[in-house]
């Protein structure tokens, strides 16, 4: 008797377990991950929340793993292959971007004279104050490209 309540209680726990929201999210190489946790940007794909009262009977929709099943259409396969390979090449130039960014503040910051170049191809020097704006420019495009502050040295 004691073995049955034991076994219905461990049954009713893990159905409680299991009835948890389900987030979605791809990484920067294209890959999905699925989690109980809210990442940002992550899509909420299954949830425990009531539904509206006028809602179908029809269960939520439930996103299926990446994992492409014998029925599934050519054209979903090479679409989601096309849609990896953009993900892959927008986080290639992400981090060229980044560099980039990040070289050109290092230089301002290490130029003790910082001048732009004139249409007739003549430099003109900036003064402290217009070379500090230079700088704190040249920081902001490398956080935006970033998207966080370098560690410190």
């Amino acid at each position: 008797m004691r073995f049955t309540i034991a076994i219905s209680f461990a049954l009713a726990f893990a159905s409680l377990v299991a009835h948890a929201d389900v987030y979605r999210w791809v990484d920067a190489t294209g890959e999905e991950h699925y989690s109980d946790r809210p990442i940002e940007g992550a899509e909420l794909i299954r949830t425990t929340a009531p539904r509206p009262p006028g809602a179908t009977s029809a269960s939520p929709r439930v996103a299926t793993a990446a994992t492409p099943t014998s029925s599934a259409s050519p054209e979903a396969a090479s679409t989601r292959a096309a849609e990896k390979e953009v993900a892959k090449d927008l986080a290639a130039q992400r981090s060229r971007d980044c560099a980039d960014s990040k070289a050109r503040y290092e230089k301002s910051l290490q130029a003790r004279r910082i001048f732009r170049t004139l249409e007739n191809g003549e430099r003109e020097y900036l003064t402290d104050a217009e070379a500090d704006k230079v700088r704190v420019a040249n920081r902001a495009a490398m956080d935006a490209a970033c998207g966080k502050a370098p560690a410190a040295r």
